[in-house]
């Protein structure tokens, strides 16, 4: 700029005061222009998605909502997936069903109280390895826990009540898979849903703990794990699909002990959810289990696929979608727990087309990888405390949703009680997109994210293999809360 300002002031004849203060001006406002040009345009402002009123969906880390930690008491970013529970129960009239494998939220427990108390009728069903309140456990109890039941157990102590003994002083019935003693207690009961009055149905991914919702009491940074929650506010039919299959519990009829049945398919709102419930019986056939109904599904892909899933260990849907992507569908995705994403059996290393490094105890893990290998594979970031991810969800062509409690893996087949819905419906599936493009921005993914591999071998081959996590397996990953 001095040097254009100081050739014009030497040819001060040919220029008058008006020409100069013109050309001046219009430098100055090119340069600013420049500079602004130049400037990182502002991320877009994300803005609330459009819900259908037949099926809502929330995010306890969605980025276009707020609320106050209700046990912290800050403002944070997400869906308050606690209220949503407590809304429908301070509305009930008649019952309350609820089914979850961890329950400790006190607030919960509090509205349940005061249903009962107005005439409602209120059952409650839970894991028999949770159903314990604090003065249950015993000193060589706490002496052999893990790591991570340790955090949780003094975690639990720092909670404003203690949810299960709340509901024992107020005589509320709970019931846990060893009750009838027909299961003694194998697999996970591994639900998360609760139906209102026989109409209102709402399902989540995540637990009914303080750190699956809000985040850990140790670290404000934390906002829980990342979970996702279905609410059908008013469809008698799938109030009953799910009312059926907790009397069968209620019975004691848990596991394979509850009878065959098929997935059903029922008109909500602008779409439908498909309904099945975990587990299947060993001698089924394999396509009409959960795995292999989600198989089927994925089969239908025509252009994309992502998933975010705690756990992913089943060959056969691994080996589906190695067919989809041979058959053309290039834009597949996967994200999975970091505690998980480089265990043996995690089927991370089927899709990058690499094996483990393996030691003795895992000589029997069977490895099929990709003919065509992705490195579109990795795992979200997340704070201190929190899981990279809890849902348990997958985004099919961008239009279909697959969610619920179910772990993609042997033992959510055969030995755990589990959720699994099919949500084709093009308002809610933009929901379920978002939260995957979130948790994708923040992933680490490739080759790289995975430090001990190998060039896999003939003995690590094995087309057929069923080699995937079994319940014990699960139970001892860090965190399933």
């Amino acid at each position: 700029m001095k040097f254009l300002t100081d050739f014009i002031n030497s040819k001060g004849r040919k220029f008058s005061r008006f020409s100069k203060t013109i050309l001046i001006s219009l430098l100055f406002i090119c340069g600013l222009a420049l500079v602004i040009s130049l400037k990182p345009s502002p991320q877009e402002i994300l803005r609330p998605l459009p819900q259908d009123p037949a099926v809502q969906v929330y995010f306890n880390q969605d980025q276009t909502s707020s609320y106050e930690d209700p046990y912290r008491h800050f403002n944070r970013k997400g869906d308050n997936l606690e209220q949503q529970i407590l809304d429908a129960i301070n509305q009930a009239h008649s019952t309350v069903d609820l089914a979850v494998m961890q329950f400790r939220l006190p607030k919960i427990a509090e509205a349940l109280t005061l249903a009962q108390k107005r005439g409602v009728k209120v059952r409650v069903l839970i894991d028999n390895k949770y159903n314990k309140t604090i003065t249950d456990y015993t000193t060589e109890e706490i002496a052999r826990m893990n790591k991570h039941d340790k955090q949780a157990y003094e975690e639990l102590k720092r909670y404003p009540g203690d949810a299960l003994a709340m509901l024992r002083q107020s005589a509320i019935e709970i019931k846990d898979d060893t009750s009838g003693g027909v299961t003694k207690g194998s697999g996970l009961m591994h639900h998360k849903f609760v139906v209102v009055d026989g109409k209102t149905t709402i399902i989540s991914s995540g637990n009914f703990t303080i750190s699956d919702m809000h985040g850990h009491f140790n670290n404000f940074d934390s906002r829980g794990n990342p979970n996702n929650m279905v609410v059908i506010p008013d469809n008698a039919q799938l109030a009953r699909t799910f009312t059926d299959e907790f009397n069968y519990m209620w019975q004691g009829l848990f596991k394979s002990q509850k009878p065959e049945r098929d997935p059903i398919t029922i008109r909500v709102g602008s779409g439908t959810i498909a309904v099945h419930f975990s587990p299947a019986h060993k001698n089924e056939d394999i396509a009409i289990t959960s795995n292999g109904i989600i198989s089927s599904y994925l089969q239908q892909a025509k252009k994309s696929v992502h998933m975010a899933l705690f756990v992913y260990s089943d060959q056969k849907i691994s080996d589906t979608l190695s067919s989809v992507h041979d058959q053309g569908v290039e834009d597949i995705k996967v994200l999975l727990d970091p505690d998980f994403f480089a265990r043996p059996y995690s089927k991370a290393y089927d899709a990058m087309g690499v094996c483990p490094s393996l030691g003795k105890r895992n000589n029997l893990i069977k490895v099929h990888p990709w003919k065509h290998p992705i490195n579109t594979v990795g795992f979200p970031g997340s704070s201190t405390g929190d899981r990279g991810v809890h849902s348990k969800m997958a985004i099919l062509d961008g239009t279909l949703v697959i969610t619920g409690s179910h772990n993609w893996s042997n033992s959510g087949n055969y030995l755990n009680d589990e959720t699994l819905i099919f949500i084709q419906n093009s308002i809610v599936a933009p929901h379920y997109e978002r939260e995957f493009s979130r948790l994708y921005e923040t992933a680490k993914v490739g080759l790289k994210t995975l430090h001990h591999t190998q060039k896999c071998k003939d003995n690590l081959l094995d087309n057929a293999a069923q080699k995937t996590t079994t319940a014990t397996e699960v139970e001892a990953l860090p965190s399933d809360n």
